[in-house]
């Protein structure tokens, strides 16, 4: 999987670099290509994280396509790519209806705008109605919401009864993001600011002219509602926005490496002009390789620890505990339990470690919603499960916010189970692993 990202993320630095060319030459395609494989941020999730790799590539593919000319076929393609990132990932969602919008306003004909509006409508239609159980997807898109509630669809972010940050928190973190890519937000910054002065002296921004500048001010249009659209999404804690922003990152870097080739084309060769700009390049380019902010990546003392090959000795001590073919009861973060190879028997919807809902629901809407029930953990626990592996520092650190189903869950374990052992070799994670009791 690893590598298949690598070779996505290649891709993706290919796409962009070929796009910038298209709109603003060799220099924008050189600088798009720098300014996104020298971002030690991106790179590192693009390398390790499951879908940003494949993300990027949808969207800067559909792009491409989609702007490598104005025949009204490459139009239609380009579109319909664009609106397949309906089933890549929700955060991509904005995109659809901007370029659609976009697509509709530059058609000539009646006859176009309604072909453009099938194919972006056509696919999702086919799938919502495919099969009903599909229509769980609009629980999390604003108004159209109510309409499945009746069906038992809700948000796992209403049931897990998320409160949004204090505005000090909330700026905090978003402080916090701007930090995490504060070289692009620094290149941007000064790429503004140079050529709102350069505009108000009467020189040459060096800004795409014609269809290309047309193109460059739709693409900011587009990551500039696309990122606000990420603020409404993440609305509870804008931290979540500096993960979710990661398939613009191409779309970042290619209007960073027009801009700046743009301004570079302004100053004549070996000018002092000239001479400063590539220096404050390098001092935008260069040091993103080293700091890579990205909070994935162990540093300090325990980069020293060796996270990941003690991941694989956790892993190997929890195969040694339990059984391959146990019915296992697992609870908690579970990337070091995924690594072991042992199956997760009772496997939940929701990308959450807690499996409860925090609100008083009716249980088959529970279900619905991908959080597990209080009569399924009592089933498992007491006739069903012959092993349970339990992530004891979140139970430690959640139990504070406990909800009465995971009071009972304790209570069960300790009535049914024994703990055979404790996993401690990662030194982010502690598992104790139990057995069924005998008779």
């Amino acid at each position: 999987a690893r590598a298949l990202n690598v070779v996505f993320g290649v891709l993706t630095l290919l796409l962009t670099a070929g796009l910038a060319r298209r709109l603003a030459g060799d220099s924008a395609a050189v600088l798009a290509a720098l300014f996104l494989a020298t971002q030690g941020v991106v790179v590192a999730y693009y390398s390790y994280e499951g879908y940003p790799a494949f993300a990027s590539f949808c969207l800067i593919g559909s792009l491409f396509v989609f702007l490598g000319g104005e025949s009204p076929g490459r139009r239609v393609l380009g579109l319909g790519l664009v609106g397949l990132l309906f089933f890549v990932r929700s955060n991509l969602w904005p995109v659809v209806p901007f370029m659609l919008a976009y697509a509709l306003w530059s058609a000539r004909t009646r006859a176009m705008r309604m072909l453009l509006i099938g194919v972006v409508a056509i696919p999702p239609f086919v799938f919502l109605t495919w099969n009903r159980a599909n229509l769980k997807i609009l629980a999390y898109v604003p108004v159209l919401r109510r309409l499945v509630a009746p069906l038992g669809y809700v948000s796992a972010f209403t049931l897990d009864d998320r409160e949004a940050l204090a505005l000090a928190s909330q700026l905090y973190e978003l402080l916090r993001v701007v930090r995490r890519y504060e070289f692009w937000a620094l290149a941007g910054a000064l790429l503004i600011g140079v050529g709102c002065w350069r505009r108000l002296a009467g020189r040459p921004t060096g800004f795409p002219q014609g269809w290309a500048g047309g193109q460059v001010r739709m693409l900011t249009g587009l990551l500039a509602a696309s990122v606000g659209a990420l603020f409404v999404m993440y609305y509870w804690n804008f931290h979540w926005v500096g993960l979710y922003f990661l398939p613009y990152a191409p779309l970042t870097a290619l209007l960073l490496g027009v801009g700046w080739a743009g301004l570079l084309g302004t100053t004549r060769r070996g000018s002092w002009s000239r001479r400063l700009l590539l220096v404050v390049l390098a001092g935008l380019l260069l040091p993103p390789l080293y700091f890579a902010r990205n909070p994935l990546l162990p540093t300090g003392d325990l980069a020293k620890k060796d996270p990941v090959g003690s991941a694989y000795a956790a892993s190997a001590h929890i195969r040694a505990l339990v059984p391959p073919d146990a019915r296992v009861f697992f609870y908690g973060l579970n990337e070091i339990y995924y690594l072991s190879g042992r199956p997760i028997t009772y496997l939940q919807q929701m990308y959450v470690p807690y499996q409860f809902a925090r609100v008083p629901t009716e249980d088959w809407i529970v279900r619905r919603s991908g959080f597990v029930t209080a009569s399924e953990m009592r089933h498992w626990l007491s006739s069903d499960a012959s092993f349970a592996v339990i992530d004891t520092i979140f139970v430690e650190t959640m139990r504070p916010h406990f909800v009465p189903e995971e009071r009972e869950m304790l209570t069960l374990l300790d009535q049914y189970f024994e703990p055979i052992g404790s996993v401690t070799e990662y030194p982010l994670r502690s598992f104790t692993v139990y057995r069924r009791k005998r008779g």
